[in-house]
């Protein structure tokens, strides 16, 4: 061989290295125990219907296209689980994005219940996500009235 094909061959080898290492898809390997309740926690989160999505991980992955689509600067994190008691994990992704003047910090978060399979949302970024009819309660829900209340007739202007 001489140094011509020598210099091709180097030159092709780095250009696959380079292209399997930039084709991987971007949050790499998720950051889960090795506990296959936790494998089952992120599972249960990854493909739980969402509000505008098939799944939650799709809803996620559309944020992160519209924000790339405006050409927002971001980084979008890997998939975490912790475990917060037995039978009981939390899943969260975290997306920075470039705001005006700083980074901003998105955490989408869940709680899993294993034992009844339950997905709780647990973050405020995360709510846009969650079908309406899973959604947490309104702090005082109860004191809200759908109908207005008369008022009593020695209350009453006139």
């Amino acid at each position: 061989m001489n140094l011509r094909n020598l210099t091709g061959f180097g030159i092709l080898v780095v250009l696959i290295v380079a292209g399997f290492l930039f084709s991987r898809p971007q949050g790499g390997t998720p950051d889960v125990p090795d506990d296959p309740e936790a494998h089952e926690a992120l599972e249960l989160v990854r493909s739980h219907p969402a509000r505008n999505a098939p799944t939650l991980e799709d809803a996620i992955n559309q944020y992160v296209e519209t924000l790339r689509s405006q050409g927002t600067p971001l980084h979008r994190g890997e998939w975490q689980v912790g475990k917060e008691r037995p039978g009981v994990y939390a899943v969260r992704m975290l997306v920075r994005e470039k705001g005006f003047n700083e980074w901003i910090e998105r955490e989408f978060a869940w709680r899993v219940t294993l034992k009844d399979k339950t997905v709780r949302v647990i973050s405020l970024a995360a709510i846009p996500f969650m079908p309406f009819h899973e959604l947490p309660p309104l702090p005082h829900q109860d004191q809200i009235s759908g109908t207005l209340r008369q008022l009593p007739a020695e209350t009453r202007p006139g």
